[in-house]
């Protein structure tokens, strides 16, 4: 499914009175006044499930997981952020029975796998800011802004595997 079409899918699921739905990111204000995005590459699709990334300007990020017509689980992302966002959302994505996501805190990059099935959660840092992610079958690359590699994680239908290089 494309993302002009995905984004229109997380603008109905949204609950707000005031919402903006623009070219490739939807902005609303939450009750206290601070600005919330989805950007278009922040949405995730796999089958029936929908992923999305919610960037909120003092740094009150959530990831969203529509499991089914009637459930959406929320994750309030663990940022250190002093009350301002760091960038939000890097990279957002399906892969086997696994949602990936990357997202940028005060220090580092945190990689995030998490069974879809189980909703376990496996946090990793990446000691680098502004990595490059490649999602490629079935193995996730993460390298350096050098263009050096720094980890490969290898999916498989219930389990992965996270290799340091």
């Amino acid at each position: 499914m494309e993302q002009k079409n995905l984004l229109r899918l997380v603008f109905e699921k949204i609950d707000f009175t005031e919402g903006e739905l623009k070219d490739n990111e939807i902005v609303w204000k939450n009750i206290f006044g601070a600005e919330h995005i989805i950007y278009e590459y922040n949405i995730a699709f796999q089958q029936d499930m929908l992923a999305w990334y919610e960037d909120n300007e003092v740094g009150l990020d959530i990831l969203k997981l529509k499991i089914n017509k009637n459930f959406i689980l929320e994750w309030k992302v663990p940022v250190n952020t002093m009350g301002f966002s760091y960038g939000g959302c890097r990279f957002i994505d399906f892969c086997n029975n696994f949602l990936v996501v990357v997202y940028i805190d005060k220090h580092h990059d945190q990689l995030v796998l998490i069974d879809i099935k189980t909703f376990e959660l496996e946090k990793l840092i990446i000691r680098d800011h502004y990595s490059l992610i490649t999602l490629n079958e079935n193995k996730l690359y993460v390298r350096s802004k050098n263009n050096e590699s720094i980890l490969r994680v290898e999916f498989y239908n219930e389990t992965f595997t996270v290799y340091n290089v």
